[in-house]
């Protein structure tokens, strides 16, 4: 499978966990293509016609390449954090992709607390101020 089918796949599917597709985060999937230098239309098309939703993501993720691992969990969980929020159903999403990709938990634990850190507004479920 190509970089950019398992791009599309996992970083909508990442979106899915928890509920449809919001503009925040299909302009996020469009900029991280840009950045990856994908073709930006046919990722939009892929969105547009729902082409991901045939795909297991589980299994697409034990198929991307070792030096792509990190790059694509990376993206997820970009997209996961397009609406500044971490929900459990995301987590939970984020983790099952993680163990099937065979990334150690430490690496999916510190990239959150990487791009968290840099965000001050990212609020995490369970994690709110009482």
């Amino acid at each position: 499978m190509e970089f950019i089918d398992q791009f599309v796949a996992l970083t909508t599917a990442t979106v899915k966990a928890d509920r449809d597709l919001n503009q925040k985060e299909i302009d996020t999937i469009l900029m991280l293509a840009q950045s990856f230098k994908l073709d930006t239309e046919a990722v939009a098309k892929a969105l547009e016609t729902k082409l991901y939703q045939q795909d297991n993501p589980e299994y697409i993720a034990r198929t991307v390449d070792a030096e792509n691992k990190l790059v694509l969990m990376q993206c997820c969980i970009l997209v996961a954090l397009a609406d500044n929020k971490l929900n459990l159903k995301e987590v939970e999403y984020l983790n099952k992709i993680n163990n099937a990709m065979g990334l150690p938990t430490s690496t999916f634990v510190l990239a959150i607390a990487s791009i968290c850190q840099n965000n001050p507004n990212i609020q995490i479920e369970g994690n709110e101020a009482k």
